[in-house]
């Protein structure tokens, strides 16, 4: 007997093929570039003969371009008065535990 309920099966199905589906029509529609198999060609050598992309690398494209839009490339370098301004705030909370 499986551990999940009849339902569930019935949902994660049509669920897999609604991403499926977005997936393929967002590249498609704003993700292809002529040079992504020639791309994927160069980055792994085992596929000499690529040349189409596959759901694979459609995925991993819009797993690149949702990073690349929501999160931060560098987390930068803290200024020395940034430095400076944690290093009193510690020094003042030492302070003030020890008192």
């Amino acid at each position: 007997m499986w551990p999940c309920s009849d339902g569930a099966f019935r949902r994660t199905v049509p669920f897999g093929l609604y991403c499926y589906t977005v997936t393929v029509v967002w590249y498609a529609l704003h993700g292809h570039r002529p040079s992504d198999a020639s791309d994927r060609r160069e980055r792994a050598r085992w596929y000499t003969t690529k040349t189409y992309p596959s759901v694979s690398d459609m995925g991993a494209k819009l797993r690149r371009v949702i990073a690349a839009r929501f999160l931060p490339t560098s987390p930068g370098r803290p200024t020395h008065q940034e430095i400076r301004a944690v290093q009193q705030e510690w020094a003042a909370a030492s302070l003030d535990t020890a008192a």
